[in-house]
C-alpha cells in the first residue's frame, strides 16, 4: 500500500509540475531603412525557456559585401532585467540596459555590442571593426532573465542588428523578420517533467509485476 501511495505521489508531481517549455523563433535580417540596397544579411533564432533566453546570430552576408555584426539590440518588458550569462564570442564586451539609442529606430532597452555607451554602443560599436561576427560566422548569447513568462515574439519583433566594416566602407542597420510569421513558436517540454513522470510510471510497472507474481499469473 505504501508503495502504491509513493508511486501515485511521484506521478502526480510529474503531472502538476510547472509546464515550463522552450519556444524558438527564427527569422532573417530585413531592410528597415531607406537605403537603396541592403548590405547586411543574417539569420537569427531566439529561444526562451523559463527565465533563460538564448539568441543565436549568423552572418549570412555575401562574401563580396564583407561586413561584421557588431551590435544587437532588443526590448524586454518593463520590469524585466537581463544578465548576460555567457557568449560564444568574447569580443562582445558591452551589455547595456536602460534606454539605449538606436537611431533611426528610437531606443531599445538592451544592447550587446563591441563597445560604447548608451548613445553609441549600437550606432558606433566597431567603427573600425576587426572583431564581431564575420561572414559565415555565428555567435550565441545566453541571458538570465529576472522573470518568467516573457513573450518571445515581442522580443523578437523589437530586434535590431548593426553591421559595420563592409568592403565598400559602409555600414548597415536592420531589423529581423520572422520566417513564418503566421506560425506559433514550437514548444518543447522540459526534461524535468519527464524525469518526474518516469520514476512514477516505473513504480506503477514494478507494483503491477509484483501483484502478478503474488497472484501466480
Amino acid at each position: 500500500m505504501l508503495t502504491l501511495c509513493l508511486a501515485v505521489v511521484v506521478v502526480l508531481l510529474g503531472l502538476v509540475a510547472p509546464d515550463v517549455s522552450q519556444a524558438t523563433l527564427t527569422g532573417l535580417c530585413g531592410p528597415l531603412t531607406s537605403e537603396e540596397a541592403q548590405l547586411g544579411f543574417c539569420q537569427k533564432s531566439l529561444t526562451i525557456s523559463g527565465s533563460w533566453m538564448m539568441i543565436l546570430l549568423s552572418n549570412t552576408s555575401p562574401d563580396a559585401n564583407g561586413g561584421f555584426i557588431v551590435a544587437d539590440a532588443f526590448n524586454l518588458p518593463e520590469g524585466v532585467a537581463a544578465t548576460l550569462f555567457s557568449t560564444s564570442n568574447p569580443e562582445f564586451t558591452t551589455f547595456l540596459e536602460g534606454s539605449v539609442q538606436t537611431p533611426p529606430f528610437g531606443a531599445r532597452t538592451d544592447v550587446i555590442s563591441l563597445g560604447g555607451d548608451f548613445n553609441n554602443a549600437f550606432t558606433g560599436g566597431g567603427d573600425s571593426p576587426n572583431d564581431g561576427i564575420g561572414v559565415g560566422q555565428s555567435a550565441q548569447f545566453v541571458f538570465s532573465l529576472s522573470s518568467t513568462g516573457v513573450n518571445e515574439a515581442d522580443v523578437f519583433n523589437s530586434e535590431l542588428i548593426r553591421f559595420n566594416g563592409f568592403t565598400d566602407g559602409r555600414s548597415d542597420k536592420t531589423g529581423v523578420q520572422l520566417e513564418s510569421p503566421n506560425e506559433p513558436p514550437a514548444a518543447v517540454p522540459e526534461p524535468m517533467t519527464l524525469l518526474l513522470m518516469g520514476p512514477g510510471m516505473a513504480g506503477f510497472m514494478w507494483l503491477r509485476r509484483r501483484r502478478r507474481r503474488s497472484s501466480g499469473v
